[in-house]
């Protein structure tokens, strides 16, 4: 599910203008060294353009992630992850690489594969176990809204293969 479509559209991002930007899609116009937050799709292809850079208190560094990693591999459900975790991981890895910082760039992007390869096993494990758990709020709080979308389509590929197995 791409991170810049649908799902994450609710999801802003806090951007420095860079440039003299026209009226985008009914947003702006925008002045250089102005700050805006703009929908994540918006805001990440401006950050890709070099058009605007994430804010300071936006960005995502490894250290970030790793300690949501520790946190996750404590927790028997998904520990909760601010809204925008993903459109701001996304976003830091695209100011990382204009920025040429690879070094950071590579260990935000393992540390974030990591963290993500945990929480979708983890989601997958517990709904496997109790398919009901799409029903229940405390749950789904704790997903952002793009593992939302997956827990759902999950659940209902399990449903299907239920129906078709047994």
């Amino acid at each position: 599910m791409p991170l810049t479509g649908g799902v994450a559209e609710s999801v802003k991002l806090r951007v420095i203008i860079t440039k003299d930007l026209p009226s985008i899609i009914g947003l702006g116009p925008f002045k250089a060294g102005s700050a805006a937050a703009l929908p994540a799709s918006v805001a990440l292809r401006l950050v890709d353009m070099g058009a605007a850079q994430l804010d300071e208190t936006e960005l995502l560094k490894p250290q970030d992630v790793q300690s949501f990693k520790y946190s996750e591999e404590k927790d028997q459900w998904p520990i909760q992850l601010p809204e925008d975790f993903y459109a701001r991981a996304k976003a830091s890895i695209l100011q990382l690489k204009r920025e040429g910082d690879s070094r950071t760039m590579g260990q935000l992007i393992s540390a974030t594969r990591d963290l993500l390869i945990k929480r979708v096993e983890k989601i997958a494990r517990l709904l496997a176990a109790s398919p009901d758990l799409v029903e229940n709020n405390d749950f789904m709080a704790r997903l952002t809204p793009e593992e939302r979308a997956l827990a759902r389509a999950i659940d209902l590929e399990l449903i299907s293969l239920l129906r078709e197995v047994l």
